[in-house]
């Protein structure tokens, strides 16, 4: 069925004015009788019946049916629709019309989720997640006893379970019966098997693939138990932020981790760092593992050129430019701050104001950059001065499809670094003042090998093998004849028994 042409509200005041008796032309309208003509055919077939009718007498049936013929109900006769009741004609058939096209698009999507199913069976919700049920024995051979969910996002579900074979906690990871994901899922365990391989002796801190397997239509991941996740620990610090000397513990395996990625052997790019990532391998102990290898990929197969969290994000991929390991570097860089302050470095509403957070604490993004960026993205964020070289910031962002953006941003504010994380005031918001490991000296190589993970042009950014040999991370003291580390790190309470405001648990 053809759409009807809806009408506009010009449109209706004017055939109501009109009497009704007026419709938009169209060239079909050549092609139909008109009024007229029907009028016309109507009262010769009419008469013609009657005069038919003359010769003989007529019976009351007869009589009675041509009554009715002849007077018919005036709403019910064409003309009348097509006249005085012409809106209300359209209005019915629109109404029809779309009460099919949704009874359609309904089976259309019910059909499309069943063949797009993996499984036919009644095990998942609406949003083709498993239906997890507390002690159900699921896996081959009922291995795994599932206990709780513990995670959820838009590749599935992580669930907590018991390993009967192995006889320990396992964290599984329930991929969604699409396709799509599933598609996703097998190439997240293509890398984890190679890391696997490749770390062999389990000494980089990245996450470990235990098994997978494909159950009830759903692709499985098994991991090993970890704990919370950094920024699960940062909100048990009433996000107050963790001291310098922890997140030198953090960044130097972080480091190691990424170090070992950017090795040619192995060459994977994570793709998605931030603190959700980043778990505790026990919740008492600052020893750390990334996860989530879902969005990663090989430096030399990249599948997608939109990725990475907004508030970790690199200047080159929202410029649109060929990305390396190097966007990990950044996004690191980013988590130290967020873990030192308690809040995000960038933390940008959408994609334009990210930029603009950038450009207010790291200054104006290099031309050089701007130019390498196509034009589609390059345009999102800048205006070329007239009759130079030289890019603006544009004041709001650009209009989309003919229409402008409806909010309006402040004049950018410059803040450096240093200001952010406190380094002459006593740490954010003055509550590292006289704490050791926090005077000014510390904040100052704190800040350099920030600012060196921050350099927009991705080949100027600090690789992590010369992180890794920064003073920053080496402990090199900040103060001529400083505490030895060994000497602080064996007086350091486990985290989260930490008796120092914002250290550990929550308050």
């Amino acid at each position: 069925m053809s759409k009807p042409s809806s009408l506009s509200k010009n449109e209706e005041e004017k055939m109501a004015s009109d009497g009704g008796t007026k419709r938009p032309s169209s060239s079909a309208d050549a092609k139909r009788p008109h009024h007229s003509q029907h009028l016309s055919s109507s009262t010769t077939s009419t008469s013609t019946t009657a005069n038919t009718s003359s010769s003989g007498p007529i019976s009351a049936p007869q009589a009675q049916a041509l009554q009715a013929k002849v007077m018919r109900p005036s709403r019910d006769r064409p003309l009348v629709k097509l006249s005085v009741d012409l809106i209300e004609t359209y209005k019915f058939i629109n109404k029809v019309y779309y009460d099919q096209k949704a009874k359609k698009k309904l089976e259309r999507e019910a059909a499309a989720k069943q063949s797009d199913s993996s499984y036919s069976g009644n095990w998942d919700d609406d949003n083709y997640d498993y239906i997890v049920k507390e002690n159900e024995n699921f896996g081959e051979g009922g291995r795994y006893t599932l206990k709780e969910k513990i995670g959820k996002g838009s590749f599935g579900q992580v669930v907590k379970a018991y390993d009967n074979t192995e006889n320990k906690d396992v964290a599984i990871k329930i991929i969604k019966s699409k396709k799509p994901f599933t598609l996703q899922a097998r190439t997240e365990i293509e890398l984890l098997e190679q890391l696997k391989s490749a770390d062999s002796n389990d000494e980089n801190n990245l996450v470990r693939l235990i098994n997978h397997f494909f159950f009830r239509g759903h692709q499985c991941l098994v991991f090993e138990m970890l704990s919370l996740n950094l920024y699960e620990l940062l909100k048990n610090t009433q996000f107050r932020g963790v001291s310098l000397n922890l997140i030198r513990k953090f960044a130097k395996q972080i480091l190691r981790a990424l170090d070992f990625l950017s090795q040619p052997h192995v060459n994977i790019i994570h793709c998605d760092l931030k603190p959700e990532n980043i778990l505790l391998r026990s919740p008492r102990r600052s020893a750390i593992k990334v996860i989530d290898f879902g969005s990663s990929c090989k430096s030399n197969k990249k599948m997608y050129s939109y990725i990475q969290s907004r508030f970790y994000r690199s200047p080159e991929v929202m410029l649109g430019i060929s990305y390396s390991v190097a966007i990990d570097i950044w996004s690191l860089g980013c988590i130290l701050v967020e873990m030192h302050t308690g809040e995000p470095l960038f933390a940008g509403s959408e994609q334009f104001d990210q930029m603009r957070k950038l450009i207010e604490v790291l200054g104006m993004v290099p031309e050089a950059m701007i130019e390498k960026s196509p034009a589609n993205s390059r345009n999102q964020f800048f205006d070329q001065v007239p009759g130079t070289k030289e890019y603006k910031m544009k004041a709001n962002p650009p209009s989309r499809n003919g229409r402008s953006s409806s909010r309006h941003y402040h004049p950018m504010e410059s803040k450096s670094l240093s200001e952010i994380v406190g380094a002459d005031t006593g740490g954010p918001r003055g509550q590292r003042l006289n704490e050791e490991g926090h005077t000014p000296a510390h904040y100052s190589v704190f800040v350099d090998l920030v600012s060196k993970m921050l350099a927009y042009d991705p080949e100027d950014r600090i690789k992590p093998s010369d992180a890794l040999l920064h003073p920053f991370i080496t402990n090199v003291d900040a103060t001529a004849g400083g505490a030895d580390d060994k000497a602080r790190r064996s007086r350091s309470a486990p985290i989260g028994t930490r008796g120092k405001p914002g250290e550990g648990s929550r308050k």
